[in-house]
């Protein structure tokens, strides 16, 4: 596993649950895309994918955010991260658990890393 693209991720996934949206410009690349679980639709560029963060987090109120099992590829100056993830959140008096994979693709631009691809495979959605 490599632990400097596993911290990274780690670092981008608190900025966006620290409500600090902003801090998100060091992580994602400006050509960034968003694909939503089962490709039903995609987003492109950076406004948009932290827009997409904040319009979650206004709404909703994470409990429990964890990831695990780690999965690092990389290859040249392109990484594919994927791991495990479970989210406990609470939106509109409507308590949510649910467990998923997420994976990246990040690219080495400008010496350093930026999340060009994103999506979800969630395991199971529950309403509690």
């Amino acid at each position: 596993m490599d632990t400097e693209l596993v911290s990274f991720v780690e670092r981008m996934d608190r900025c966006w649950m620290e409500g600090r949206f902003s801090d998100l410009e060091g992580f994602l690349a400006p050509d960034v895309v968003f694909v939503a679980p089962g490709g039903a639709a995609r987003s492109e560029g950076l406004a948009v994918a932290i827009e997409s963060y904040r319009q979650f987090m206004s709404h909703a109120k994470v409990h429990r955010f964890e990831a695990s099992d780690h999965v690092v590829t990389l290859r040249g100056d392109t990484a594919v991260v994927e791991y495990q993830w479970q989210m406990d959140w609470t939106a509109g008096a409507v308590d949510h658990h649910e467990v998923g994979r997420e994976v990246l693709v990040l690219s080495r631009r400008d010496g350093g890393w930026r999340l060009v691809w994103r999506t979800q495979i969630p395991n199971t959605a529950t309403s509690v």
